[in-house]
């Protein structure tokens, strides 16, 4: 039992890294528009992602091809060394327009989960089905805490912004270190 509390953990704890990108704007767009659109927005772009990468899971682990899904560590893994390349040498990342519709919210958020999906993906991919629901509640759970972290600091979003934005800095690193991880026999595997 143990074992799948500590599993759903790293996968909150992955989750909440490649999210923090997404508080940061999640606390933007609370200053511009009604908190309600912007965290429904969020919650459903969230749901999105863990739902595809599940259903991508599933599928990977289904083809008869389970023995190279460890080999999809080496996304994160990559996108990971490339956040880092970027921090070191002071490569910008483009910003996008926060929107008012939900719609639009949530096609905002998506388009900042790519390094969500890319690295719970291959996480649940490489796992046995237990420990894919310990995952899920993880990242779940992560997810929640999210919402309630911005939903908190709302009211001072102007000065936490910036602070949780730096905190993005350390997302690559955990990318790469869940990278490896899949890479790596581990006791979740599939096989």
């Amino acid at each position: 039992m143990f074992d799948y509390a500590l599993f759903a953990a790293s996968a909150g704890v992955a989750m909440i890294s490649t999210n923090l990108d997404n508080l940061a704007v999640l606390l933007g767009l609370m200053l511009v528009m009604e908190h309600r659109r912007a965290v429904i927005g969020f919650a459903l772009a969230q749901v999105i992602v863990l739902s595809l990468a599940m259903a991508v899971a599933s599928g990977l682990s289904q083809t008869g091809i389970p023995s190279w899904i460890g080999y999809l560590g080496i996304v994160p893994l990559v996108l990971g060394l490339r956040g880092i390349w970027q921090q070191f040498t002071g490569a910008e990342t483009e910003e996008t327009e926060p929107s008012g519709a939900v719609t639009s919210v949530v096609t905002l958020f998506l388009s900042l989960s790519i390094d969500s999906f890319a690295v719970m993906t291959p996480l649940l991919a490489d796992s046995t089905p237990v420990f894919r629901l310990a995952a899920l509640a993880g990242a779940f759970c992560s997810a929640v805490v999210l919402v309630a972290v911005a939903t908190w600091g709302a009211p001072h979003a102007q000065s936490l912004g910036p602070r949780v934005a730096r905190l993005d800095r350390i997302a690559p690193y955990i990318m790469v270190c869940v990278g490896l991880y899949i890479l790596l026999n581990t006791p979740t595997d599939a096989l």
